[in-house]
């Protein structure tokens, strides 16, 4: 195959002739352009999805609840008096096993997402 042939340029008679790639440069770009508009908003989709999804994290004996995002903002905490009544530093300690088991589902979430979206637009996924 001669490289004039994959990118549409003339052959003998050297009319445009389609190539490989459709018809040319122009077609070429235009392609990308659509593809690069298309990606914009499935990916404004996702993070508008994510952006409404919650996920909970729990202390070890769940008297913490902390309540995450998928863009890993914070929403809220639910603390039990039991956990008021263990004191200051065992609350502290449980607020963050909380907080660190929300996030861990929010980035597991927000990356099952965006490999599902990468999927879907015939592109690689992204590094786990």
């Amino acid at each position: 195959m001669r490289p004039a042939a994959l990118f549409g340029g003339g052959g003998e008679n050297k009319e445009g002739g389609g190539g490989l790639f459709g018809g040319g440069m122009g077609n070429l770009m235009e392609n990308l352009k659509k593809a690069q508009a298309m990606v914009q908003v499935e990916a404004a989709k996702v993070q508008e999805e994510l952006a409404n999804t919650d996920f909970e994290g729990f202390s070890s004996d769940e008297t913490v609840r902390v309540v995450m995002s998928g863009n890993q903002e914070p929403r809220g905490v639910d603390i039990t008096q039991e956990a008021y009544a263990q004191g200051v530093d065992k609350l502290n300690e449980l607020v963050a096993e909380a907080m660190r088991e929300a996030h861990a589902k929010s980035v597991d979430g927000m990356k099952a997402r965006m490999r599902q979206l990468a999927s879907n637009l015939g592109m690689p996924p992204p590094p786990q």
